[in-house]
């Protein structure tokens, strides 16, 4: 049964049989139970974190798979993995299981002026860690680069989230227009292997037709219009669409027309199925439906690829694929994804072990985005906890120490290449629009996606993708698991903890979604740092798709 003290009030939660919790705060004398969705059932204590009930008495992983995500055991590589807990990811069981927990009554974070304006109170300056790296010589130079994104809070009209115009402009202007993660290269691995790829209403077949050559159709047939494949497959030869029987080469060219003499002067106009723009990057295959659209390479830009350049993501194995439909706009969901500002109050959890996220820093580069690099991470400025540079630095050498420990089980003497500053990256990235490839050792992608033609409806991806030995062959990556939308991400207990973790994200949703569509005044704000990645994209946003006439 799960027990724990909550990070600010103290309080104890204690997990009881039939999805029940119980609160103890001993130092007023006061119980409470409630269920874990927040219903109070009995006792003087009436309050509770509803996220906090949700993590000590909600739906949990199989015993033994209760694993900070990093270090997930990968096909039998590595057995560090599984004595790690927490989400601070820097723990053993059985010493994390002695260690005090980080208690603190909530303070206002009173801020501090900074060169660059102002930050957290816990705010370290980034040099301090890079100059102070024991590898200073294999620090790349583009983990020096500071850009915060410019501006003070920004307001943004609650319309885009909830009007069905937004999501028509979408399509004809975001998603018919913009580079897009498809697929892993992996998940297609064979010539005549095949990937469909959704995106609102809209439909691709992306096929492999060579050993490094990829191609993209809209997947519907010339002749009537219907859907020409349903799921992903593999070894076609050809798209033949099951109404009437017309047929297309992989390579998209017309293969044969049923009963032709019946279209007389019809075969130029069905003779290519229509093509979308293919680029890839880091074992990603994105499409493009915009065939004049820019280079791939352009639009990831020069800093998002040197950031990522010696983590070999091409190398990396796809160890784990969950997609989830969710009540609420793909932007809503997204932007839970976008900060740690809320991690006080959704992932109190982390707390106990790490720090509140509030000192995290984040920078803006054109379409890439990126947060937490080279953060301290056991500070609290809103609980008071402003350690010293030097202690924070050991913690920051230790945590690095204890990744490379692991990485050694995995990728053998490669680990070698890496600073203290790369093996500690495994922080939260984005690029615009819907695709978040954290960088490092992170593992996570996800992607945000509209579901069919309803505003408040889309699709979660979770990709988690496991280092791997440059030079041995990999496992096939995994086929995706989807879930049903009542199910609990601990349904998918191949993401370790961090199900548990997004299952108190998602709990937010449906509340932002219903919020929105009754907010009086129509308009939600983004502060000026800690949310800059999310005004970022909504400029981004605001460039692209502009506004409903």
């Amino acid at each position: 049964m799960r027990c724990e003290p909550h990070p600010i009030s103290g309080i104890v939660y204690r997990e009881l049989e039939g999805g029940l919790v119980e609160l103890r705060d001993d130092e007023r004398a006061r119980r409470g139970v409630f269920r874990w969705d927040g219903t109070w059932v009995d006792g003087d204590l009436t309050e509770a974190d509803i996220h906090f009930l949700r993590y000590i008495g909600g739906p949990n992983l199989p015993e033994g798979t209760d694993i900070y995500w990093p270090m997930l055991p990968v096909a039998g590589q590595g057995s560090l993995g599984a004595q790690q807990m927490g989400g601070a990811g820097s723990i053993d069981v059985e010493a994390g299981s002695e260690m005090p927990k980080l208690v603190g009554k909530y303070i206002s974070d009173p801020g501090v002026m900074t060169e660059q304006g102002m930050r957290s109170a816990g705010h370290m300056d980034l040099g301090f860690f890079l100059d102070n790296d024991r590898k200073p010589e294999l620090v790349p130079e583009v983990y020096r680069l500071e850009s915060p994104m410019p501006g003070g809070p920004m307001r943004v009209d609650t319309d885009r989230f909830v009007d069905q115009r937004y999501h028509e402009l979408e399509v004809e202007r975001l998603w018919k227009k913009v580079w897009q993660m498809a697929c892993r290269e992996d998940d297609i691995p064979n010539v005549g292997d095949y990937y469909i790829y959704d995106i609102a209403h809209l439909s691709y077949i992306v096929v492999r037709t060579g050993e490094k050559e990829f191609k993209a159709h809209l997947n519907v047939c010339l002749h009537r219009g219907r859907i020409l494949r349903e799921r992903s497959g593999k070894n076609a030869t050809e798209f033949r669409c099951r109404f009437h029987g017309w047929s297309w080469k992989i390579d998209g060219s017309l293969k044969g027309i049923t009963c032709e003499w019946d279209f007389p002067n019809v075969r130029e106009d069905a003779k290519q199925l229509t093509a979308a723009k293919v680029g890839t990057w880091g074992g990603f295959v994105f499409i493009n439906p915009d065939v004049n659209a820019q280079p791939l390479e352009e639009f990831l830009g020069p800093v998002m690829i040197a950031h990522y350049e010696k983590f070999n993501f091409g190398g990396k194995y796809k160890h784990a694929h969950v997609s989830r439909k969710m009540f609420g706009n793909w932007k809503v969901v997204m932007e839970a994804f976008l900060e740690a500002y809320h991690t006080i109050a959704t992932h109190p959890q982390i707390m106990l072990m790490a720090g509140d996220g509030a000192n995290l820093r984040y920078d803006v580069f054109g379409n890439w985005a990126r947060a937490s690099h080279v953060s301290p991470l056991y500070i609290s400025p809103q609980r008071g906890m402003l350690p010293s540079k030097e202690d924070v630095l050991k913690g920051y050498r230790a945590a690095a120490d204890l990744n490379k420990r692991f990485l050694r089980t995995i990728i053998g003497d490669e680990v070698e290449k890496f600073s203290d500053a790369e093996l500690n990256d495994g922080n939260f990235c984005d690029v615009f629009p819907n695709l978040h490839p954290w960088s490092g050792w992170g593992r996570i992608v996800f992607r945000f996606r509209p579901y069919g033609d309803k505003v408040n409806e889309c699709l979660m991806d979770v990709i988690l993708l496991g280092p791997w030995p440059v030079g041995k062959p990999k496992p096939p990556a995994v086929q995706e698991r989807r879930l049903a939308p009542e199910q609990s991400w601990c349904d998918a207990p191949e993401i370790g903890n961090l199900a548990r973790i997004i299952d108190q994200d998602c709990d937010n949703v449906a509340q932002v979604q219903g919020g929105l569509k009754a907010k009086n005044p129509g308009h939600v704000w983004y502060s000026a740092y800690q949310e800059g990645k999310i005004r970022h994209f909504h400029e981004l946003y605001d460039k692209w798709v502009g506004r409903p006439e």
